[in-house]
Order: C-alpha cells, then structure tokens, then sequence
C-alpha cells in the first residue's frame, strides 16, 4: 500500500520542488504541498482510498482546488472535517453494462449479438470490475460466443470462478474489503449467505449470528460503510447478487438457516398474538427449537400485518429454503403461522385463529362466523 509521504513526494516533484527541498517527513511534506497549492487551480485524483486519515494529507490547501476520492468504503470523517460531498455511484444499468465489453471486444462484435451483451451485464450485475473480467475472458477466445459465456455465467456455482483472472477479480477484491473489517463483522457477512431470501433486518441477522438485534445492526452499518450491503430502505439490507454468492462460499458454524427460520416462526407467532389477542394455540414448537436472542413486538393488527407485507417475499423465500433444507417441520410452521396474516392482509375479518399448543394443525375456516379454534 502507498503511503502518504510517498505520494506527496510525487505530488511536489510534479509541482517543480527540487528533491532536496522535500521535507523528510509527511507532516512537513503535507504542509508544503498546502503551501503550495493555495494559489493554485488543481484537480487532484485519490483512488482507492482506505479511509478519511490516508487521504487528509494529500488535501492541497487552495480554494480553487477540487480534489475526487474513490473508495470501496464511505468515509464520512471527511464530510465533518473537510465538508466533503459524498456521491453514491451505482452500478451499471443493463445497457449500460453492455460498454465496457464493447470498449474491450469491439463494437461489432457486441452488437453481433446484443441479447447475449445484456444477459452478460445482468450475470454481472452491473458490477464494471466483473465486466472487464468478462471482455477479458472473451478477448482471449475470440472465436467464443457472447452467448457461450453467458451459459457459462448462468451457472452460479462457476460464476465467481469465473469472474476471476490471475490476480484479480470478483473474489480478491471482496477478500480484500473483508480482511480490512472486524473479525465480528466478518462473520456476520458470512452469515448473510446463509439468508434464504434477499433482505434482511436487524432481528434477521441477529438471529443468523445468534446475537442481539442491536450487536446485528451495528455490524450491519459496517458492512454498509464497506459497500457490502445496501440499506435500500430504514431498517432493511440487502446484498448485491454477486457479494451473495461469496458470502454463501464462506465456511460457518452450523445452524444458521435453522436459526433464522426459528426467528421467523417467533415473529410470525408474535404477530398473530397481536393482532387477535386471546387465540388458543395450533402446534408446538420444534423439540430442537434455537430461540432468538429478541423477538420484534407488535402493538396491534396493523403493525402485524405491515410486518407481514414487507417480509413477504423473503418469507416465502424462507418457507422454500427450509423445504430444500429438509427441515419440513419448520416448513409447515412458517406457512400455517403466516396464514392468518395473508387473509388479514387481504381484509377478511372476523376470523378467529390459533397460535401454538392445540392439537389442531391448521386455520378455521374463514367463510363462516367468528368461532373458537
């Protein structure tokens, strides 16, 4: 990694220092680069930056300068010290995603098969770095269809293998960021993997990791500061299609998946007891049941029934990770707890249904008057 002396350096010979007039020392180096710069109109370039500290020392000092910095982290230290404007870049858009393999393939190649251009850019998930692997894999075998490697992608075991060349890629830059986090936020990353959907809250992850909801969400706020996850709205993270998949390639301990459907039948249970106070009970819960370290509560239908709407995708998606898993006990649970939150949902009321500890495994009917379970 370049230290800070040793760009300033660069940055006063390039500025016509003479070698013996740069100060030994980076402080010393930094000041006369500020000195420098404060009657100057420069643009200076900081790529890659590890974290507000490396970058305040190559900081010319003029008005009139601007200087870019590039980092796979946020680096809010130099919004308060430095009144730096941050600026979110977002990956490629599909079409958008379809130059970088011109730029390396040839425009007519690309547009030889411009379906195949596109299949490649959404395989890639927009993701420049794993483009130019891409065109680079291409570029190699030029008698190689577009088409070919979009197969070859498709496939999601193979994917990052593929996204791979020499020394760099996909894989060696998420390693990279990892190694850079806490041991603890590491493994909560290699958690996520194991989430059968693709949104997480703090109670979710908390329970994939087996800790505290609030311990979850600090980790989370690192991984986002890492961009390796994405709160896309309050409260809820996501992971890019890609950084999914290594985090699935990481070893962890067992039962993360058996965890975090238990959290589901928690919360699911919670919510039903909120919004029909007083049900009798439906089915016991698993005899090798993990209970999470907190339960989400509910202050009514309506809270219940928000909770349900926002979960929904990623709750279905658990009930078909749990039936691939072949835990079929945690199946069924899931489905018959979320039952009478569909039909809520939907507005039927004046229905009653049951909670767990009856002998009875399923919902009354809805299409009759309100009655017992």
């Amino acid at each position: 990694m370049t230290r800070a002396s040793e760009v300033l350096r660069e940055f006063l010979l390039a500025l016509g220092v003479p070698h013996e007039r740069i100060p030994d020392s980076a402080n010393g180096a930094a000041a006369l680069f500020r000195s420098i710069s404060a009657d100057r109109r420069l643009l200076v370039v900081l790529d890659n930056a590890r974290d507000s500290e490396q970058v305040r020392p190559l900081l010319p000092g003029g008005r009139r300068c601007v200087t870019a910095v590039t980092s796979r982290r946020r680096l809010p230290g130099l919004i308060v010290t430095e009144n730096a404007r941050p600026v979110a870049v977002d990956v490629l858009s599909t079409e958008d995603g379809t130059m970088p393999l011109a730029e390396v393939l040839g425009t007519e190649r690309v547009r030889a098969e411009p379906q195949a251009a596109r299949r490649l850019a959404e395989l890639c998930g927009g993701l420049p770095l794993a483009l130019r692997v891409t065109a680079a894999r291409l570029a190699q075998r030029p008698g190689w269809s577009l088409g070919a490697m979009a197969a070859e992608l498709a496939d999601e075991a193979r994917r990052l293998g593929l996204l791979d060349v020499e020394d760099t890629g996909v894989r060696a830059v998420l390693r990279v960021t990892l190694q850079q986090l806490p041991q603890h936020v590491s493994r909560l990353f290699a958690h996520l993997g194991r989430h059968p959907g693709t949104h997480v809250d703090r109670y979710a992850a908390g329970a994939l990791t087996g800790t505290d909801p609030a311990t979850a969400e600090t980790g989370l706020e690192q991984l986002a500061a890492a961009h390796l996850v994405t709160e896309t709205v309050p409260g809820r993270w996501t992971l890019h299609d890609l950084v999914r998949l290594y985090a699935r390639s990481l070893d962890i301990g067992p039962h993360a998946l058996q965890r975090v459907l238990d959290h589901y039948i928690a919360t699911g249970l919670a919510a039903v007891a909120a919004a029909e106070p007083g049900n009798e009970g439906c089915f016991p819960l698993p005899a090798d049941y993990l209970p999470p370290a907190a339960v989400r509560e509910f202050t009514d239908r309506s809270a219940a029934v928000s909770w349900y709407t926002a979960e929904r995708d990623d709750l279905t998606s658990a009930v078909a990770g749990s039936h691939a898993a072949a835990l079929h006990g945690r199946t069924w649970r899931i489905v018959l707890t979320l039952w009478p939150l569909i039909v809520w949902r939907d507005g039927t009321a004046g229905s009653r249904f049951c909670r767990p500890g009856s002998k009875r495994l399923a919902p009354t009917p809805i299409s009759t008057a309100r009655h017992g379970c």
